[in-house]
């Protein structure tokens, strides 16, 4: 009787257990598999961009400026702070922006400050900017150096450089957090991938700076390509470049950083003016590949005789001079590739057998929204212009200036001028700022029917020593971010 009990428990036992699992499978079956959630697009909160060396390259100043570029979706919403502040060191200075509209600067006459670290919360976060120039018209550095302070992240590309003799390449790495980053430079040459064993596993201290020479890395490369990788925390990565002949420089300024590899490449702000434009493109990957150039001009987009097309070697830097073909004249060049490339230009400037000054651009990819760089000088004898591209489609934006009257006002933005600019061509247009100011901010939106954007400025200074040039090309500005949405699973409780 017992035994026989057993078997039915038992029994019943696993008719319950199959009910279960049989339940527990059709309930699965019943409900909906669950898609992503959806994105959402938020203002961003915080803002950390980093100016890499006041000093550098300027025996006579720099100056660090910042601007929160009024108008952008996120400032009417709470409160926000924004400021300019050095890192531990020496000497030290800080200034605070008064709200949306407000502009800030941090000069360095005469001395050399530590890094500084631009920082915007809440309100203050979305169209947060920062860039650094520096003046020396006849010293040992002789030259206009100026970049923009590019957010603290975990990569870098430039493309420019060398390690003859006369020239002078540096890697600036800057740690703006309380822990210790480790960085790789891995440096392509024309030979391919560079063995160079002291740009692997750098330490750069909280709050410090690194500075590592390129001939103390690998001596002798006359065309070099960099990619900057922090393996642990983040870091601001610059470069900066100077030229000399003898005791005299005849060319210095930061080598802008460069897009991502792609397989379609905009090179913008190819100035105008004597003097080689020496286009320097990597291929990364493991293919060699075939780059076709087109120049988009100021009457139109054509392919360029005998400049058309270039093979890079897979892992290796290719040099070209474009000068015989972009005419002396401001333009953009498409690159387009069947593998991912990265692609920047080194400029000189002067007459025959005589250099003033070099500067660098760098690739970039078209964007659709605002963009503003601030800092842009007012003095005699210098000239502000800026390249307006419309790489896909018919271009049409307002240009404002936020005038620099000081730290304790907000600015107001001047009226808005219209400039439109035909599918596949270029506009180069003088910027005519308000007169009695030392800087200020120019700011570039496109309108709601316009195609996408490249930008990129040219500020040059006429001197009896030769002209002093500098710039470089625009990011749009960091005023929203895609988070996921949170929802509930309901499946949860099932599992």
């Amino acid at each position: 009787m017992n035994k026989l009990r057993s078997a039915r428990v038992l029994v019943i036992a696993i008719a319950i257990t199959a009910l279960v699992v049989a339940g527990g499978w059709f309930i699965q079956l019943r409900t909906p598999v669950a898609e992503p959630p959806p994105l959402a697009i938020e203002p961003i909160g915080s803002s950390v961009l980093i100016c890499p060396e006041p000093g550098a390259n300027a025996e006579l100043g720099v100056r660090v400026t910042a601007a929160v570029v009024p108008g952008q979706p996120g400032q009417d919403a709470g409160s926000g702070s924004a400021r300019l502040e050095t890192l531990p060191g020496k000497t030290s200075a800080e200034a605070a922006i008064v709200g949306p509209g407000g502009q800030v600067e941090i000069d360095a006459f005469g001395e050399k400050l530590p890094p500084i670290r631009a920082i915007a919360v809440g309100s203050y976060a979305p169209g947060f900017i920062a860039d650094q120039w520096g003046r020396d018209p006849r010293g040992t550095g002789r030259g206009l150096a100026s970049t923009a302070c590019a957010p603290a992240a975990s990569e870098f590309w430039f493309v420019g450089g060398g390690s003859v003799v006369g020239r002078q390449t540096r890697v600036v790495l800057v740690n703006p957090d309380e822990n210790a980053a480790v960085v790789d430079v891995l440096i392509y040459g024309t030979g391919g991938l560079l063995d160079a064993p002291g740009g692997r596993g750098l330490v750069v201290p909280p709050g410090s700076r690194l500075a590592v020479r390129l001939d103390a890395l690998t001596p002798g490369e006359k065309s070099t390509a960099f990619h900057v990788i922090a393996r642990t925390g983040r870091i601001g990565a610059a470069i900066d470049d100077q030229q000399m002949s003898g005791l005299q420089s005849v060319g210095a300024d930061w080598i802008s950083p460069a897009a991502a590899p792609a397989t379609t490449v905009y090179v913008p702000g190819v100035l105008p003016g004597q003097g080689a434009r020496v286009l320097s493109v990597v291929a990364p990957g493991n293919d060699d590949a075939i780059v076709n150039i087109r120049i988009i001009s100021s009457i139109g987009t054509f392919a360029p005789a005998e400049r058309d097309r270039v093979q890079v070697p897979a892992g290796t830097v290719i040099s070209v001079d474009m000068s015989t073909v972009t005419g002396e004249q401001p333009v953009t060049l498409e690159l387009t590739s069947d593998q991912p490339i990265v692609a920047g230009m080194r400029q000189f400037f002067g007459g025959k057998q005589k250099q003033e000054d070099t500067s660098f651009t760098a690739g970039a990819q078209p964007f659709d929204g605002p963009a503003a760089v601030s800092g842009l000088p007012v003095r005699a004898a210098t000239d502000v212009r800026l390249a307006i591209t419309a790489p896909l489609e018919a271009v049409s934006v307002d240009v404002v200036f936020l005038p620099y009257r000081g730290r304790r006002e907000v600015s107001v933005a001047t009226a808005p001028q219209r400039i439109n600019v035909p599918a596949g061509q270029v506009k180069f247009i003088l910027l005519r700022p308000p007169e009695g100011i030392e800087w200020f901010t120019a700011v570039v939106t496109p309108t709601v029917d316009s195609g996408p954007i490249l930008l990129a400025h040219r500020v040059r200074e006429r001197s009896r020593y030769g002209d002093l040039i500098t710039g470089y090309p625009w990011a749009p500005l960091r005023t929203e971010v895609t988070v996921p949405a949170a929802e509930q699973d309901s499946g949860v409780t099932v599992r």
